[in-house]
């Protein structure tokens, strides 16, 4: 099986699992997308270092992304790594030009293979978190409590097609957990000044880093 067009295949269009994964300081779409990513790229390393589709899409695209390849490496998937970049090695090795140093740079890559699961991935998620949040009364009730979306994620569902009552409540929803989190950061930096600096911090202490996560998504 290439796992590079195929991989695991989890639904988003369950609210039970959006619910068990709501949490206040982190958008469920990243979550969910980063841990599929994560299966997708073990299932490869784990089973398709030898085939030959596999082996070819990633010797188009000069491996996987730096982002991609350390997230393999932080895997501790030494095998299945050392398969890999072996057999790309050798084949940029063989075809390295005689006359030439610049074979690396001349030849475009094509785009990391789990980049393009993940925009794909990323996409279903989106549509199908909006198809979940227009059927389900528990889930929108949950997130008005506990849940948020990381902005690009929001953009992303409200660009979506749902009907106008949807749509209306989930801005709110999403402005609302959006609005916390800058009064907790707001809260975070006033205690920064010197006239508050003896103040303890409280659950703002972190709000700086659920601002990063809101921007510009989860850790690899």
């Amino acid at each position: 099986m290439n796992f590079l067009t195929s991989g695991g295949n989890p639904s988003f269009a369950d609210p039970d699992q959006l619910l068990e994964v709501l949490q206040p300081d982190r958008c469920p779409l990243c979550f969910l997308v980063r841990a599929y990513i994560y299966e997708h790229l073990k299932s490869l390393l784990d089973e398709s270092v030898n085939d030959p589709a596999t082996r070819e899409k990633l010797f188009h695209s000069k491996g996987f992304c730096r982002r991609h390849a350390w997230q393999g490496v932080h895997q501790r998937q030494a095998l299945g790594m050392a398969v890999i970049y072996n057999s790309l090695m050798d084949k940029w090795l063989q075809e390295l030009p005689p006359k030439t140093r610049r074979f690396w740079q001349s030849r475009k890559a094509a785009e990391c293979p789990l980049c393009e699961s993940e925009k794909v991935r990323d996409l279903t998620a989106v549509r199908e978190f909006v198809r979940c949040w227009s059927e389900s009364d528990k889930l929108r009730g949950a997130f008005s409590e506990k849940g948020i979306l990381c902005l690009p994620h929001l953009e992303k569902a409200l660009g979506q097609k749902m009907n106008a009552s949807a749509r209306k409540t989930l801005r709110e929803a999403g402005e609302k957990a959006l609005k916390r989190l800058i009064k907790d950061l707001n809260e975070f930096l006033e205690k920064q000044d010197y006239h508050r600096s003896q103040e303890s911090l409280g659950k703002e202490w972190d709000a700086w880093i659920r601002a990063v996560r809101m921007v510009s998504g989860e850790k690899d």
